[in-house]
């Protein structure tokens, strides 16, 4: 709370152990027994003013490093696949856990897996007062098709691409025999293609289902993802991780880039696609910040890069990297109390942010840094002032009608910054690009709040 944190994610499920204690689980983490630390987190939260997400691992059911810490043979497959080993995915050669990889995968195929996921989402939203729950591993293990190294072949998934198309996907390759004919090669181009859509469909469905159950049950619960930040294609290849679709269609509020780098350029080149150059309406796209192996600068530089794009926040993994020199770092930088969290009130977090543009487009003029048109001036002026009212009365009385006037306003100012307006000072396509950035972080706030606002 003291450095400005809003949000923490509570790793509630993982490797097929709650950390609670849970009806439908086969077993509570041996590390939590007698301790429920998600009730304990709630409070927590509340006390401290900071939203509770339980972070939920969908697919990935176990983890040989977790066994190690427990004292459990390295091979163990975790409680879920010890007691249900049908539920199990496989990769091409029949392994369940990938050759130099560490977890075991669920069948996303399997119905009864789906039912038990949505048992267990059912179960931490009903019992516990958290703010939203996260997705995480919501893929399918590695692969790199191009080497042959395929996964997915769960016995219901198989089971139910053979009664659709006929074909064992077992029996499938990347790459098609070259000494069949050219009809053939095409034909196995078209079900390995089909059987890759399968597989990502299986994913998006479960979000989809997933979604509208949780929010049937609390329409207000942050629904949030955590993503990998690979280029679409090699994503859906490699994991067939498919989340531009949960986004466009609103099935997440939030989705998490797993944006990890260890140097701000390629943490700006993993983040600008999706940050930069797409617009995902009310979902926001929220880039995460791996602390470990990053020095404390290298850390600030990648918030401050994130400050001049237009991001809604920042995710920082994880808390156990968060040191004491991290911790000062943000206290010093963006602890300032009393301003709106974006999550609850986009509006008036909206309103906020724009008028820090108004404070620094003051300053410039007043210290004759920034030009405006003449014969525009008066009118440019009017028009920010404006938008900083109307703004302000939003957040105050929010209405989608009242979303609708400020964004048409705020497109009109958009065109007009650009147009007449100019900076006495080196690097201005920088700052004027600076302001576009924030002005489109404002415009997604907007959206955001429109789509939890009623008419």
């Amino acid at each position: 709370a003291a450095a400005g944190i809003n949000t923490v994610f509570v790793e509630t499920f993982n490797a097929g152990y709650p950390i609670y204690p849970s009806r439908d689980a086969p077993q509570q983490n041996p590390l939590t027994r007698h301790w429920d630390p998600l009730a304990a987190a709630v409070s927590a939260g509340k006390t401290h003013g900071i939203e509770v997400h339980a972070w939920v691992w969908i697919f990935a059911a176990g983890n040989q490093r977790h066994n190690q810490v427990l004292n459990l043979p390295f091979n163990y497959l975790g409680p879920l696949l010890n007691a249900n080993i049908g539920w199990a995915g496989y990769d091409h050669r029949g392994s369940i856990i990938p050759p130099g990889q560490t977890k075991p995968f669920l069948d996303p195929g399997n119905p009864e897996v789906r039912n038990y996921l949505m048992r267990i989402l059912n179960e931490i939203a009903t019992n516990y007062d958290v703010d939203g729950i996260q997705f995480d591993y919501i893929r399918y293990p590695f692969q790199d098709p191009s080497n042959n190294r395929t996964y997915g072949y769960g016995t219901e998934s198989r089971l139910a691409f053979r009664r659709m198309t006929g074909v064992d996907p077992a029996a499938l390759s990347p790459f098609p025999d070259r000494s069949a004919s050219a009809a053939e090669q095409e034909r196995q181009r078209r079900l390995w293609s089909q059987w890759t859509d399968f597989r990502i469909n299986l994913v998006n469905s479960f979000v989809a289902e997933a979604s509208q159950t949780l929010r049937r049950r609390n329409p207000d619960l942050t629904i949030s993802a955590a993503v990998f930040a690979y280029p679409r294609q090699e994503r859906l290849q490699k994991l067939q991780q498919d989340w531009e679709t949960w986004a466009e269609r609103g099935d997440v509020d939030w989705i998490v880039l797993m944006s990890y780098a260890l140097d701000t350029n390629r943490f700006e080149q993993l983040i600008r696609p999706w940050v930069l150059e797409a617009d995902y309406d009310s979902t926001l796209v929220i880039p995460g910040i791996r602390l470990l192996q990053l020095s404390h600068l290298a850390a600030f530089d990648q918030i401050q890069a994130l400050r001049d794009l237009p991001a809604p926040g920042y995710a920082l993994f994880a808390v156990d990297n968060l040191d004491g020199e991290i911790q000062a770092l943000l206290n010093d930088t963006q602890s300032l109390p009393g301003q709106p969290i974006p999550q609850q009130e986009p509006f008036a977090a909206a309103a906020n942010r724009y008028q820090s543009l108004q404070r620094e487009w003051r300053w410039l003029k007043a210290h004759q840094q920034m030009q405006v048109d003449e014969g525009q001036q008066e009118q440019w002026i009017s028009e920010v002032n404006t938008l900083g009212e109307m703004l302000t009365e939003l957040a105050d009385e929010p209405s989608r009608e009242g979303v609708r006037g400020v964004q048409s306003r705020l497109s009109r100012l958009r065109t007009t910054l650009d147009a007449h307006v100019t900076i006495a000072a080196s690097g201005t396509p920088y700052r004027q690009r600076t302001w576009q950035h924030r002005l489109t972080a404002i415009e997604r706030l907007l959206a955001y709040g429109k789509a939890r606002t009623a008419q």
